[in-house]
């Protein structure tokens, strides 16, 4: 049983951190889908032919695949910059996703720039350069920041942490009845001896949103 899963549940039943959580849960959907916008850059002018690399492509007019091109770039760049705050705001945690955004806008810069370097037209060549290059010097930032600066904890410790201090700000009364709620989870848990005696004094002598730290001693994640 992880006590950290149950009181990750009671957080989010709370309605004081409900909006909160709800609010981390869509900015990083939103930082996710900026962090792959380098793919949408790479691949819209794909199949272009003629004078105009982004004619021919069958799938949008030159005009609409060069803005998405910019917009998907300058998009990316704008993923990099908050994944990286992020990171430094959290403690800099290992960061497995980190590195692979950073190395995905790496690798579609490096194949943007080989595309259009060649074949785009050199009157709109600085407007596609400029935000190509941004994203491919803040992906390199932050794969080397990422490399070389990461603690050993996790991205998942480090927010479990922040919930942990969400729930201790919390006004005293709302304390105590998640103090309360969680002495009738343990009763509950003990009743079917789901935790033994010494686990469940443990968690009960625990501060709120430490649950996850019992997980940790006891090798459940």
């Amino acid at each position: 049983m992880c006590l950290g899963s149950l009181e990750f549940q009671q957080a989010l039943d709370t309605p004081s951190l409900r909006t909160g959580m709800s609010v981390d849960t869509f900015a990083r959907l939103a930082k996710g889908i900026a962090l792959v916008a380098p793919l949408g850059g790479f691949f819209a002018p794909i199949g272009g032919s003629g004078a105009d690399v982004f004619s021919g492509t069958g799938m949008m007019s030159p005009d609409l695949a060069r803005s998405v091109t910019v917009i998907c770039f300058w998009v990316a760049a704008v993923g990099q910059v908050w994944a990286l705050v992020d990171w430094w705001r959290l403690g800099r945690p290992k960061d497995g996703y980190g590195i692979a955004a950073a190395f995905l806008a790496m690798t579609a810069v490096a194949g943007a720039i080989w595309f259009h370097s060649s074949r785009a037209d050199p009157a709109t060549l600085p407007m596609l350069a400029v935000p190509i290059i941004l994203t491919g010097l803040l992906g390199a930032v932050s794969l080397v920041a990422r490399l070389i600066g990461s603690q050993k904890f996790t991205v998942r410790q480090a927010r479990l942490t922040v919930l942990g201090e969400r729930m201790r700000s919390l006004p005293g009364h709302e304390q105590q009845a998640l103090h309360a709620e969680r002495r009738e989870i343990l009763d509950a848990l003990d009743k079917r001896d789901l935790v033994h005696a010494g686990l469940a004094e443990r968690a009960a002598a625990a501060p709120l949103g430490d649950w996850w730290l019992l997980d940790a001693a006891n090798g459940k994640q």
